[in-house]
């Protein structure tokens, strides 16, 4: 059952524990997190299957009720009712237990994660009913159904005749209709509802630390079985239930997560007792730290004054490991990351036999002497204690270059062998007093391994040894012993996607390290340029991309609906390379404003490729974010400072701002009464309020003195520099002329692209108007926050056409085509553009 407390082993008599407090602890551990992944990921699995796999769904719950249709209704009826009600008396027995326990903190964890999910489900309840689960049901439901609905009489309307399960046919909703009949018939909602099972799996997942693996499967079981019951008395459909389930066991791993479960992991007198259950006369156990990947270290004392150091893993490094491999397999190609091992045992049985592999090819490493169990879920391995320190514990003095010449030789020993340590960084190379190097850690090391392993442990190891004794010395010992080709082939390894974590922190605090290292590599081995390999699958910024573009075609897709494909297709073509051109106009006029804006002189055409990859980061950012963050880039590249780059963009900015502003001005005027009645301009008392809004919140943050030292140390400079910028534009009138004249090529290509596109409809509307409606549309669309405007443009400008009097039937193929013609085909050619420029290291 439930455990009430930790418990422990007694400590085998004679072994004191230093330096290790022995009361109950609690961590935020990564079997937690691994439960919230898990949780997170079949809850991405249903909602998917529910939103593309409705007939198999209701296939399913088709089958589940005609199932249960076949026994006699009396002993369906009595089943639900019973199961119903240790639903309502399992919350009650659980909240005494717990009372009765005194774990107060628990039965607040229980509760804290059972109210968010609950909230949570309540709130999405309306939304998976009206996207994911069967619609009003119209005909006869199984016969058992009706007869609980007649043993209450408070549930709905009784069937007159009762129908047997239908045919599953190709519309689900038909098919519903012809199995289960009136939903009249179903009890309610059904009980347990979704908002309980949520509940419930939030608090069983809360409780999962607690719990021994019986009652872990007895949890299971009972969800297993409402679940059941919900299907067929409720009618969820199956996928519904896998998402609801993983919402809310993911919120109970997250509440753990947040404040933390009971760490059981083995403890001092845990290992000193397994080891002396194994042979050894155990005197004193005492922590030596954590290695890099969280493994807990021991160092032993026994009767004979040996010394033994012990690397303890549990359940919990396991999961860590199981979302470290798995997070690089996904991430990186080319490092020969093995799947996760099936077992603790399995990764243990590993890491032992390379050690012992390696020491057999001559390498100097601890000599490995048991492996052991220590706790359930945990062992340990034990080794030869070494006399010694790490290479980021000692003192750099101490790396002679005898020391480089037998590190070197320690890895052209394990490569002789086709073994690659795989995590040869400053922790995992211990010294000696005598200034011997040895090899510790093999646990991810790997056997028969490939040309790129056996690289990447060189150039993990050059990089390693960079931090301590410099690039030059490095390289020069890394020549002598493996040779300048095994050296230059790691020559495209030498990149942080490549090396450890601890490596590459390091490396962060000294900038320009690791460029010095790959122009000594090219100086020692005569290696001309080379080009970094390629070891990631995907990044953040493909991730960020693909989801905005996810959004995007989210977006799109209702739009698409609305429009009729057999009016596009009966368009004038012939208007439609106008409209392309007049969209590549924008992308001169774009480039012309940018050279206008910059004090320095630019390149003309690539300066045009730059705004058009621009584009395409448009397209995957809200509100030009991703644009001017790659002109800014782009300028930068170019030998602008910073400061004036970031200063020459704004300045662009503002200038289109004013520019669209007076055409809006102009055009809403110009079109008459009719204009107004459809675009209202801010009023000069909302104005007013802004600036005296903006005014106050910046006066508050120069009375406070962080405000005023981020003024005077970090804004002021760049605000100096850019005004610099600036004034050099303000007082060029060419500058300022192609300033504010590309702004106006750019809006007005816009203009007539969409005057084209209502041209190849047959038109209907006067220019003018067209311009007011463009200037307004693209106004608002500017502040929504999907990609491009995707959704508020072309909403906006088919309101502003039919306000105008256009014909719905030509507004919205129209501004259909208009969007092709300048957002969806410019994004093929921006990304090329985006390419090209990153080849050349301009962007």
């Amino acid at each position: 059952m439930v455990n009430a407390g930790p418990t422990r082993d007694p400590v085998a008599p004679g072994i004191r524990i230093e330096g290790e407090d022995d009361g109950y602890r609690r961590a935020r551990l990564p079997s937690d997190l691994l439960r919230l992944v898990v949780a997170l990921v079949a809850g991405v699995l249903g909602f998917l299957l529910a939103s593309v796999l409705d007939n198999i769904s209701v296939g399913i719950t088709i089958e589940v009720v005609d199932a249960f249709d076949g026994l006699p209704s009396a002993m369906v009826v009595t089943t639900i009712l019973a199961i119903q009600l240790v639903a309502w008396i399992l919350p009650l027995l659980v909240i005494g237990l717990l009372l009765f326990w005194r774990r107060y903190r628990r039965l607040a964890l229980v509760l804290l994660a059972v109210v968010a999910a609950v909230v949570i489900a309540w709130a999405i309840q309306s939304e998976l009913t009206a996207r994911f689960t069967p619609p009003q049901l119209a005909v006869e439901p199984p016969s058992w159904v009706c007869d609980n609905v007649a043993a209450s009489t408070d549930q709905g309307i009784r069937a007159d005749d009762p129908g047997a399960v239908g045919e599953l046919v190709a519309d689900p909703d038909e098919a519903l209709r012809q199995v289960f009949g009136s939903h009249a018939c179903v009890p309610g909602d059904g009980f347990p509802s979704i908002v309980y099972l949520a509940g419930l799996a939030a608090a069983f997942s809360t409780l999962t630390p607690w719990l021994n693996r019986r009652w872990r499967r007895a949890g299971w079981m009972v969800l297993f079985v409402f679940l059941v019951v919900r299907l067929i008395d409720g009618l969820l459909v199956p996928v519904d239930a896998l998402l609801i389930l993983a919402l809310g066991y993911a919120i109970g791993a997250g509440v753990l997560l947040a404040f933390g479960s009971p760490d059981r992991r083995p403890r001092g007198h845990d290992v000193g007792k397994a080891l002396v259950d194994h042979g050894f006369d155990v005197v004193s156990v005492a922590p030596a730290g954590t290695s890099a990947t969280s493994t807990k270290l021991y160092s032993i004392r026994t009767a004979d004054d040996r010394r033994i150091f012990v690397k303890v893993r549990s359940l919990e490094e396991r999961a860590a490991e199981i979302l470290y491999r798995l997070y690089r397999m996904a991430r990186l190609k080319g490092f020969g990351d093995e799947r996760p091992f099936a077992s603790l045992r399995r990764e243990v049985e590993h890491e032992a036999g390379m050690s012992l592999a390696a020491s057999a090819a001559g390498v100097a490493t601890p000599q490995m002497l048991r492996v052991a169990d220590v706790t359930a879920g945990a062992m340990l391995i034990a080794y030869d204690e070494i006399d010694g320190s790490t290479l980021d514990e000692i003192d750099p003095e101490l790396i002679t270059d005898e020391v480089l010449r037998a590190t070197w030789e320690q890895v052209a020993a394990l490569h002789s062998g086709r073994m690659t340590h795989r995590h040869l960084s400053p922790s995992n190379i211990l010294l000696t007093s005598d200034g011997q190097p040895w090899l510790i850690d093999f646990g991810f090391a790997e056997i028969s391994a490939s040309d790129g392993d056996l690289n990447g442990d060189v150039a993990q190891l050059m990089a390693t040894l960079t931090l301590v004794v410099g690039p030059h010395r490095t390289v020069a010992s890394a020549v002598d012993q493996l040779g300048p080709d095994a050296v230059a082939a790691a020559a495209p390894r030498l990149q942080p996607t490549a090396l450890s974590t601890t490596t590459r922190n390091a490396l962060k605090k000294r900038k320009g390290l690791l460029d010095e290292l790959r122009i000594e590599v090219q100086e020692a081995t005569g290696l001309e340029e080379f080009e970094l390999e390629k070891l990631e699958r995907v990044n953040s910024r493909t991730v960020f991309m693909l989801l905005m573009l996810g959004l995007a075609f989210y977006v799109l897709i209702p739009q698409l609906a609305e429009v009729d494909f057999g009016e596009v297709v009966g368009a004038d073509w012939q208007w439609f390379p106008v409209v392309l051109f007049f969209s590549l106009m924008t992308y001169v006029g774009a480039a012309v404003a940018l050279m206008g804006a910059m004090p320095e002189r630019l390149r003309f055409f690539p300066t045009i490729l730059a705004q058009i990859a621009a584009s395409f980061f448009n397209r995957i950012a809200p509100a030009k974010v991703g644009g001017i963050a790659a002109n800014i880039r782009y300028l930068q590249k170019s030998g602008l400072d910073p400061a004036v780059a970031i200063a020459g963009v704004g300045l662009n900015n503002v200038a289109g701002v004013i520019v669209h502003v007076l055409l809006l001005t102009i055009f809403v005027t110009t079109a008459g009464r009719s204009a107004t009645d459809v675009i209202s301009l801010p009023s000069a008392e909302t104005l007013l309020l802004v600036l005296v809004i903006v005014l106050t919140a910046a006066g508050v943050v120069m009375l406070l003195p962080w405000g005023r030292k981020l003024w005077l140390r970090r804004i002021w400079p760049i605000v100096r520099k850019s005004v610099n910028g600036v004034t050099s534009v303000a007082v060029n009138p060419l500058k300022m002329l192609a300033l504010f004249g590309g702004s106006f090529v750019i809006t007005m290509s816009y203009v007539f692209a969409l005057w084209y596109s209502i041209a190849a409809f047959g038109g209907g509307l006067g220019f003018v108007a067209v311009t007011a409606v463009y200037l307004a549309g693209s106004a608002l669309a500017q502040v929504a926050p999907t990609p491009g405007g995707i959704g508020a443009a072309e909403a906006a400008l088919i309101a502003g056409l039919t306000a105008f009097g256009l014909d719905a039937g030509t507004a919205v193929p129209a501004v259909f085509l208009f969007r092709i013609g300048t957002f969806w085909v410019p994004i093929l050619p921006g990304y090329l553009a985006y390419k090209r420029l990153e080849r050349l290291g301009a962007l």
